[in-house]
C-alpha cells in the first residue's frame, strides 16, 4: 500500500526495524552526507551502584539537504505538538549526560 507524505509517495514496509536511542550522541559531516549517531542508556551491571552510560546503538546518514528537511519537518512536527522544540523536557537520567 502506498501512503503520501510530503507529497512522495510511499510504500509501507511491515518489516522494518524500529529504533530506539535515548539520545543522539554525536554529528558529523561526510562526504556530503550527515551522520547522526544515536545512542542508550546502559547499565554497568558489575558496579554497585551501576552508573549508567550511553551505548550507541545506530546510526542514521542522510544527505545534508535530506537532513535539513528533517531538521524543519521535526522543529514543525514538535512545534504543532505544543511542544517547544528549543526547550528540553525533563525525564531520562541526566547522570549519563555529565
Amino acid at each position: 500500500m502506498a501512503d503520501k507524505a510530503g507529497g512522495m509517495n510511499v510504500v509501507s514496509n511491515p518489516f522494518v526495524a524500529d529504533i530506539f536511542a535515548d539520545e543522539a550522541i554525536a554529528f558529523d559531516v561526510v562526504n556530503g552526507t550527515v551522520r547522526i549517531t544515536l545512542a542508550t542508556m546502559k547499565m554497568a551491571e558489575a558496579a554497585a551502584p551501576s552508573p549508567m552510560h550511553f551505548v550507541a546503538n545506530g546510526r542514521v546518514i542522510m544527505t545534508v539537504p535530506g537532513a535539513q528537511r528533517l531538521a524543519l519537518a521535526l522543529f514543525d512536527y514538535l512545534k504543532k505538538q505544543g511542544l517547544d522544540p528549543a526547550t528540553v523536557v525533563g525525564g531520562g537520567d541526566d547522570a549519563a549526560r555529565n
